[in-house]
């Protein structure tokens, strides 16, 4: 009996890449149908590959690389990003506390400003053991300005 590649690379559990890569090394023998499709006969799949793995096993297929992909491929990324994500997550979190920490021990209330520049002589308020008194109100403030 005659298959087509894709039949073939399912009954023997390989890639329609590694039957092509098998074809032209002539490790494996085909025909070419009126259609100009490749066909590969049943006994030399055999030949070549030994007997046929039955549907019924379940069997991670083989890439021509040398890579299995698992069937739940998916779930286990899911799982790897989750494992890496968690430790970031908590090392983040530990950073905004310390950070936090760090802001309370360096907190430093404003301090007042000091005066710079002393009114001129006329005008100054009323002096109190060599400083300037303050001003009880906006209006004794209004009232130092003139």
């Amino acid at each position: 009996m005659r298959h087509t590649i894709d039949e073939a690379a399912s009954l023997v559990g390989r890639t329609r890449r590694s039957l092509y890569r098998a074809m032209n090394e002539s490790r494996l023998v085909y025909s070419v149908g009126h259609d100009d499709r490749r066909y590969i006969d049943t006994t030399e799949l055999l030949r070549a590959y030994g007997p046929f793995v039955t549907p019924s096993q379940s069997v991670t297929p083989e890439m021509s690389h040398g890579v299995t992909v698992p069937s739940d491929l998916a779930s286990l990324i899911a799982k790897a990003v989750a494992d890496a994500v968690e430790p970031l997550r908590k090392e983040i979190e530990l950073l905004r506390l310390e950070n936090a920490e760090q802001r309370l021990i360096e907190h430093k209330p404003d301090r007042p400003a000091e005066p710079t520049a002393q009114p001129p002589m006329g005008d100054q308020p009323a002096m109190q053991d060599g400083m300037p008194e303050k001003p009880q109100s906006f209006a004794d403030l209004l009232a130092g300005l003139k």
